[in-house]
């Protein structure tokens, strides 16, 4: 299982219309990929702008899916031509210990 963490920021102001992007994109990928077993947004606490996603994924093949599925293309240009993020994210992946 392999388990990513990432990192964003919206531009100062964007954070509703990020998070709102956001929940349609979770809605797509539960959806269209069998192989994601978590992928939940969370917004910060003391800074609205900032979010981190908690994402797993049961193996490399449905992390690869994940990365190439159109949904995920059509987020990013989204996010870009809205300019609803800033700076560049930050991700962790993380494999799992025990099965």
């Amino acid at each position: 299982m392999l388990t990513v963490v990432a990192k964003i920021r919206a531009p100062k102001g964007k954070g509703d219309a990020l998070a709102a992007l956001l929940k349609e994109q979770v809605a797509a990928v539960m959806q269209a990929e069998p192989g994601c077993i978590v992928y939940r947004p969370h917004r910060s606490t003391k800074d609205p702008d900032v979010f981190v996603f908690y994402e797993q994924y049961k193996d490399d093949a449905a992390f690869d899916a994940h990365r190439k599925a159109p949904h995920l293309t059509a987020y990013r240009e989204r996010r870009e031509r809205e300019g609803l993020t800033e700076g560049k994210a930050e991700v962790e992946i993380f494999r799992s210990l025990t099965d």
